[in-house]
């Protein structure tokens, strides 16, 4: 189990932060059995200071097994995520304990391990927490005689026992220290992974009936063959589905644009004859105003195509995006009355196109306006990790069936979102693990919510 494991240069290239591990652990639905795998204590530290806090913040009991640690540098490492530790542990809320003391205590036995866990789960709930929150370093294995079969049999039962436990568990892999067969391994029993800051799905899970059968290592070996062969029949899928969107959008950008170019053409030669009568000059004026909208489309799709495909996150300050968006709505609505209020020099976890997004926000509320447009930016923190940027405006909100259409973002013939500016916007806003909302009261607003960079 010591032999090293190597890791690609992507590992030191990769951009993704313990930020970005935050927002998905808030966002996405998470299993009941989790694995770790790092390679630097730091990466391990960050991401299990991550889940604790998540869990204390939704009501949990968190239980922490330090191992390879000592007790005072995970303590350190729950500081620096902003939990209030001496705190947390005097309440009963978290608990730091040797993972070799739990593992003595249950004699290294799985079963009698997994009752002194369901214990503790039971105990959190009659205490009135949701449920116990469990991180262990899966160091402990070194220091005794079982063999790493033995431990993955342990982890195949607690996954077993899962559902029907009130328990969230996080067990970490030091990939220095365990082999790639170990690692394979450890993926059978683990629904979902945190690898490189990084929530995944496992595509090699074997569920724990399924890993106990009589099929053995033959029937482990088929799962992973059939879900390769999945996998690659996916990406064929969305390249060929990118293939067929590139043709779509090429067509739509110059062919029919061109076309309707020529539509505006003629249109507008027979507007300006003398002898037309008011009925039809008013028509034609209807006509061009609609080949006007669908050029405007057009343009805009272009542009959306662009812009997300040069997206990134980052840890950003929230202040020159704010800048630069009303500065540039100003050049193009020189009427209109934009008032920002609030501190916006905080830093956030952003796409770097969001004064994109934002400009799409601003211009969207100006033109639902009739006349002196005006439209406020309203920046406040929502503790303790949310800032929050409102547009509030005079005129028409959101429509229900807009607000439909973007809370399930997907379009059909019969709800549809007309134009592309909210889409832009949303797709910004999500691509950092943000929201975009729609507040519901007397007075119009959209709402951009963002992950606050914590020390």
């Amino acid at each position: 189990m010591t032999e090293s494991y190597s890791l690609s240069e992507a590992w030191e290239s990769d951009a993704r932060t313990v930020d970005t591990l935050r927002s998905e652990l808030a966002r996405e639905d998470l299993a009941r059995h989790l694995a770790l795998f790092y390679q630097s204590p730091q990466n391990q530290l960050e991401v299990a200071a991550t889940f604790v806090k998540h869990g204390l913040r939704t009501g949990n009991r968190c239980l922490y097994f330090v191992d390879t640690n000592a007790r005072s540098t995970v303590e350190r490492a729950f500081r620096t995520a902003d939990i209030d530790v001496e705190r947390r542990v005097e309440n009963g809320d978290l608990l730091i304990e040797n993972g070799q003391d739990a593992y003595r205590q249950a004699n290294f036995d799985p079963d009698e391990l997994i009752t002194l866990l369901a214990d503790a789960c039971h105990e959190s709930v009659a205490d009135e927490y949701d449920g116990l929150w469990v991180a262990g370093e899966l160091s402990w294995c070194f220091h005794t005689d079982l063999t790493y079969d033995h431990v993955v049999g342990f982890e195949a039962d607690f996954d077993a026992a899962c559902p029907d436990l009130p328990v969230t568990a996080l067990c970490q892999y030091d990939l220095n220290q365990f082999n790639d067969e170990s690692v394979a391994k450890a993926l059978w029993t683990h629904e979902q992974i945190i690898y490189r800051y990084r929530l995944c799905e496992n595509p090699y899970y074997i569920p724990p009936n399924e890993y106990r059968s009589d099929g053995g290592g033959l029937l482990n070996a088929r799962l992973m063959l059939e879900q390769m062969y999945d996998l690659a029949h996916a990406r064929s899928q969305v390249t060929q589905r990118e293939q067929r969107l590139s043709v779509v959008n090429r067509i739509l950008r110059h062919d029919i644009r061109n076309d309707l170019n020529v539509v505006r053409g003629i249109l507008s030669l027979v507007a300006d004859r003398a002898d037309l009568d008011d009925v039809l000059a008013v028509r034609l004026d209807t006509a061009i105003d609609h080949v006007n909208d669908i050029f405007e489309v057009a343009d805009k799709a272009r542009y959306v195509e662009r812009t997300i495909s040069r997206s990134t996150v980052e840890r950003t300050s929230l202040a020159p995006f704010v800048a630069r968006a009303v500065e540039r709505v100003e050049t193009t609505f020189p009427e209109a009355d934009i008032a920002v209020s609030g501190v916006n020099d905080v830093e956030v976890v952003a796409d770097t196109n969001l004064d994109v997004a934002l400009t799409e926000l601003i211009e969207y509320a100006i033109r639902n306006q009739d006349a002196d447009p005006r439209v406020s930016l309203t920046v406040s923190d929502r503790p303790p990790e949310r800032v929050v940027i409102d547009v509030g405006y005079d005129g028409q909100p959101v429509s229900r069936g807009d607000r439909r259409v973007l809370d399930d973002g997907v379009e059909t013939p019969l709800q549809h979102c007309r134009g592309l500016e909210l889409w832009l916007a949303k797709w910004v806003v999500e691509n950092a693990h943000g929201r975009l909302d729609f507040p519901q009261g007397e007075e119009s607003s959209i709402r951009v919510e963002l992950y606050r960079c914590l020390a």
